[in-house]
């Protein structure tokens, strides 16, 4: 085997070994093969996913705000990916547990660069302000943000069940059944 060929292998190895890691299951309980909050609190699933005209220097930060609390969710391009069945979504997949109550997905920053035009990029402001409840037990499903970061920026919302119950079958999930859904539409 060429050292060429060795390099290619490492290379490609290693760059599986990212995606692999940055898909990581995140901290959630499971049991009887469905998700279980913590007592008080509910699950919440929310997919952030990205495209852009760079793709390695991109990423979208999305702030969750409560009464008591404040989240800032973040995908990048160059090192989140959710997994369906068919195809991977350069994103994350969230599943962050909250205590019950109102909260507020209020506003997005993109920010993105194209290596190729020295640098050319943007960093766009989305204001979302999109209400929701929810209930201590409770685990809701509120869909997916997709931001175009490019010339024309824009953010969109859709219904990925599919793919992110799919994801969360990958992590062990294997019991959706229970999972309420209320998308930010």
């Amino acid at each position: 085997m060429s050292l060429l060929s060795r390099c290619v292998q490492a290379v490609a190895g290693v760059a599986s070994a990212l995606v692999a890691a940055c898909s990581a299951q995140p901290t959630m309980q499971i049991e009887n093969g469905r998700l279980a909050p913590p007592a008080g609190q509910g699950y919440v699933v929310l997919a952030l996913s990205v495209q852009s005209l760079s793709s390695d220097r991109a990423q979208l930060q999305v702030e969750l705000v409560g009464a008591d609390s404040k989240h800032s969710l973040r995908a990048d391009i160059s090192r989140d990916v959710i997994s369906g069945p068919d195809a991977e979504t350069r994103g994350r997949l969230w599943v962050l547990p909250l205590a019950a109550g109102s909260y507020m997905v209020s506003e997005a920053w993109g920010e993105w660069a194209v290596n190729a035009s020295n640098g050319r990029g943007g960093q766009p402001h989305f204001k979302i302000e999109r209400r929701f409840q929810i209930a201590a037990g409770e685990v809701l499903y509120l869909g997916e943000i997709k931001a175009q970061l490019n010339f024309a920026p824009a953010l969109t919302y859709s219904d990925q069940t599919q793919r992110d119950f799919y994801q969360l079958k990958q992590w062990g999930v294997q019991d959706t059944s229970l999972v309420t859904t209320r998308l930010l539409h």
